[in-house]
């Protein structure tokens, strides 16, 4: 029996955080002793399988404990004692499954008979800020044994960033298929103008998923008299401000931030259109959920969209550009042949990203690590 830790911050939210709940929720308990830990506390029940043991750090009940706690925790995070107060017991693996506190935390691991591995999801080398830290950031990551990253553009992303002195593979995500699809019927309480393209987008209200650049094409799409509804869903700290770019371009009737909804495949399963509009990913998470909804796809060039998609091959990957994003949509929104066109690509596609062959693949690097086969 192989014990591993999945050390992450929260469970609730995120792209991230899906896609390990699909992970230990498949992997083989007979083979994998599996622990879950975060920082924030949530009710386990709620997205873990029997059988796989949770632990929370801040398990204050109040909002005033919890700040308290928080910023005590981040002080032994600064002091690298976080690990040996709040994480310590005794793993063969393990796993901080996320960049940046994730990876900090268990890079302070005093376990050192425990291979330690970081799943990165995201291009690094493209993300915010990254740089004037990496120094420092290289130093976590060399307390590593290995480094898994969702995609090959992330994996070049982040020997360009730190450097060729890695032990890098790359893993693909688990998506749980047979769960949205289920999810996905469920009755949404908002009506969708059936004369109106309905399109979807997904993600965190925060610069890296580029909404105000979407907006500005949504804005560029009805003076060309497109008829098209825009549906964002997320929450962030660019509400306020994408609210007031709406407002300013009179889209009020087109673009329409729904908000978070922890079960977001019914309006998926509803749309015309998904569209992705990131400055960068690692590999998206939601359009490998669209394709297992047969949905066709508009996307940025983000980071993995080729090695999901191919050349425009199961969706539109559009060019680097200004205009790029518009030209696509436009597009899709003024052709239902080319809408059928890859909604039959997407269904093609979606046979090949099924759950098994990635839980499989995921589940042998962990009997390599423990083996040191890799």
């Amino acid at each position: 029996m192989i014990k591993i830790l999945f050390f992450i911050p929260g469970l609730s939210e995120g792209g991230a955080e899906k896609v390990l709940r699909n992970l230990v929720n498949n992997m083989d308990q007979s083979k994998f002793d599996l622990t879950v830990q975060t920082i924030d506390q949530c009710v386990s029940s709620e997205f873990l399988v029997n059988g796989i043991r949770y632990k929370a750090i801040n398990r204050c009940k109040s909002e005033l404990g919890k700040k308290i706690f928080s910023y005590w925790f981040r002080i032994c995070a600064q002091l690298k004692l976080a690990y040996r107060f709040f994480v310590k017991d005794d793993y063969d693996i393990e796993v901080a499954y996320l960049e940046t506190v994730a990876t900090k935390i268990i890079a302070q691991s005093n376990n050192f008979r425990a291979k330690k591995v970081a799943w990165v999801h995201c291009d690094l080398a493209r993300k915010e800020g990254i740089r004037e830290v990496s120094a420092k950031v290289k130093k976590q990551y060399n307390q590593f044994d290995h480094i898994v990253c969702v995609s090959e553009d992330v994996r070049t992303g982040f020997h360009e960033l730190f450097g060729p002195g890695f032990d890098t593979s790359v893993l693909p995500n688990v998506i749980d298929d047979d769960e949205i699809r289920a999810k996905s019927d469920e009755v949404i309480q908002y009506e969708m103008e059936k004369n109106k393209i309905q399109m979807v987008a997904l993600g965190r209200l925060a610069p890296q998923k580029n909404f105000a650049y979407l907006i500005d094409t949504c804005r560029k799409l009805k003076d060309a008299n497109c008829s098209f509804c825009l549906n964002i869903l997320g929450e962030g700290p660019e509400r306020e401000k994408l609210e007031r770019q709406i407002l300013s371009l009179g889209l009020e009737e087109n673009v329409i931030l729904r908000g978070f909804f922890k079960n977001p495949y019914p309006w998926v399963k509803r749309a015309d259109i998904v569209v992705c509009s990131s400055a960068y990913e690692g590999i998206s998470t939601v359009i490998q959920e669209a394709m297992f909804l047969h949905k066709p796809v508009v996307t940025t060039p983000c980071t993995g969209m080729t090695e999901l998609l191919g050349d425009s091959e199961y969706g539109m990957v559009v060019d680097n550009s200004n205009d790029g994003l518009l030209k696509g949509l436009y597009q899709m929104i003024n052709s239902e042949e080319l809408r059928s066109h890859y909604s039959q690509k997407a269904v093609e596609r979606s046979k090949m990203l099924a759950k098994t062959a990635a839980v499989k693949l995921t589940q042998n690097f962990f009997e390599s690590i423990v083996l040191r086969k890799i």
